[in-house]
């Protein structure tokens, strides 16, 4: 058998001095400013080398950064961050390296920019307003809206520093509903998450989010499995159960169907064809 798809790398995320991909906001004369190697750019040229930079040191993906972040302290969540010329560059230089493109958006007019700019998926979509999702179905641009991070987010909000908590307590609000309209809109979804922003290995309850806000278990199913696999570039080995696909398979007891919960606690896990967790049979 083939060896299978390996993790699928990023490297630094792209993005511009003093967003959310730069530094902490530390004294130049402490900590060196970061650059184009780093994912830091300004100006389309620099934008380009930094996904050059990105690809050099093995990124399968490129991910960037057009909008502020919810936990960073000195950007705006809902501000892009990046002009247009400089998202084209990213998407485009990317692209012509065969790699797919992941946008941080929290913002709706960052979001419209990286659309424009010919991006593969939304991370997070926090804002995006329904004109936005309409244009995501129209262009099959998948939205990941880690619901578990706003989750977790919203229930951490009195331990942030104030200016987090404000964007904290904003975007765990929206980032649901946000969610429900994509689902009547129709725009595809993939599952992700934003580990460590909630916990290791509680991915799962991811699912139980969907669920919770329009998606059927049927489809918070294929949005972890069919939907990630197509977005990646890999629908051809993994993502379904079909003759001549990786045997990759988790077993859960019970009926997801019926209750979604079910796949937080896995009892069987096969990674091409090799067991890596098998329950001891009840006795």
């Amino acid at each position: 058998m083939a060896a299978g798809p390996r993790m699928l790398i990023v490297n630094y995320a792209i993005g511009s001095t003093g967003g959310h991909a730069d530094q902490d906001p530390v004294p130049l004369d402490r900590i060196a400013a970061a650059g184009p190697d780093k994912g830091v750019c300004n100006g389309p040229a620099e934008c380009r080398a930094a996904v050059r930079y990105q690809i050099k040191f093995g990124a399968d993906l490129i991910k960037f950064m057009p909008s502020g972040g919810v936990l960073s302290l000195s950007d705006p969540v809902d501000v892009p961050e990046l002009s247009q010329e400089e998202m084209n560059a990213i998407v485009s230089e990317a692209h012509a390296w065969k790699r797919k493109v992941a946008a941080h958006c929290h913002g709706d007019l960052a979001a419209k920019m990286a659309i424009a700019a010919g991006v593969d998926s939304i991370e997070h979509g926090t804002f995006l307003q329904d004109d936005t999702l309409l244009e995501m179905k129209k262009k099959h641009v998948y939205l990941v809206p880690t619901l578990f991070a706003g989750y977790q987010v919203g229930q951490k909000t009195d331990s942030f520093p104030p200016a987090i908590a404000v964007k904290a307590r904003a975007a765990s609000a929206q980032m649901q509903i946000m969610f429900q309209h994509a689902v009547k809109i129709g725009v595809p979804i993939a599952m992700g998450t934003d580990a460590a922003v909630e916990p290791h290995g509680r991915n799962a309850f991811e699912f139980s989010l969907m669920t919770a806000n329009g998606l059927t278990p049927a489809q918070a199913l294929m949005a972890g499995t069919a939907n990630g696999a197509d977005l990646l570039g890999l629908a051809d080995r993994i993502g379904t159960l079909q003759p001549g696909k990786d045997a990759d398979i988790v077993a859960v007891a019970g009926n997801p169907l019926a209750s979604i919960e079910a796949t937080e606690h896995p009892v069987f896990v096969m990674k091409q064809g090799v067991i890596y967790l098998e329950a001891a049979a009840s006795q």
